[in-house]
């Protein structure tokens, strides 16, 4: 019985560590342009994290999402989706590395589960966006304006192979299907898990 509880610690402990050091790599992280933001939130799955200042005078929120670790193939996407949960529905800020390890940074709108990322407007304005690489993470830089002048929403984010410089399919493993969550811009809540 011992020996269980002592199990049952360690694995404790390790996840307690784990989590801790989550978090510090999201608030310590530092950003080529020097920007400074108020909320970071280390996301649960797919080696991500999301950064951000609202600003509630014109309800707008800077944020950056980035992905740490990412493939020179890869294209990374983090979505609001404010009607539903889940992929479709989603309004989506997409980076895809190029084969010259260029990043182009834009907005798609998510419409069915057969997507292909293409670009498109948002439902929602998005005054700015770009995307860079730096020491293998992908960031995307972008300035929302929230609808509604909502400040909790549903989130999704996820990472995907490049064919032919355009996105591919993104894997159907346990940490895409958990890639779903919500996320509240002003108390800095955040909730994860979930079938994307």
């Amino acid at each position: 019985m011992g020996k269980i509880f002592g199990v049952l610690f360690c694995i404790l402990i390790s996840n307690l560590a784990s989590s801790s050091y989550a978090q510090q790599n999201c608030n310590s992280y530092a950003f080529s342009r020097n920007t400074i933001y108020v909320t970071c939130v280390s996301l649960p799955v797919l080696n991500s994290h999301l950064h951000w200042n609202y600003h509630s005078s014109n309800s707008t929120v800077d944020l950056a999402f980035r992905h740490a670790g990412s493939d020179t193939s890869q294209w990374v996407a983090w979505a609001l989706n404010i009607n539903g949960q889940g992929m479709v529905g989603a309004q989506a800020l997409v980076a895809v590395t190029g084969s010259n390890g260029s990043v182009q940074a834009y907005t798609s709108s998510v419409t069915s589960y057969s997507t292909g990322l293409q670009p498109s407007p948002l439902s929602f304005d998005v005054p700015s966006i770009t995307a860079e690489r730096v020491n293998g993470d992908v960031v995307i830089y972008a300035t929302l304006v929230l609808p509604r002048g909502g400040t909790r929403f549903n989130q999704v984010w996820q990472v995907g192979p490049v064919n032919n410089g355009a996105p591919g399919m993104h894997g159907l493993g346990v940490d895409n299907r958990m890639s779903i969550g919500s996320v509240d811009f002003v108390s800095g809540e955040t909730s994860a898990g979930g079938n994307a």
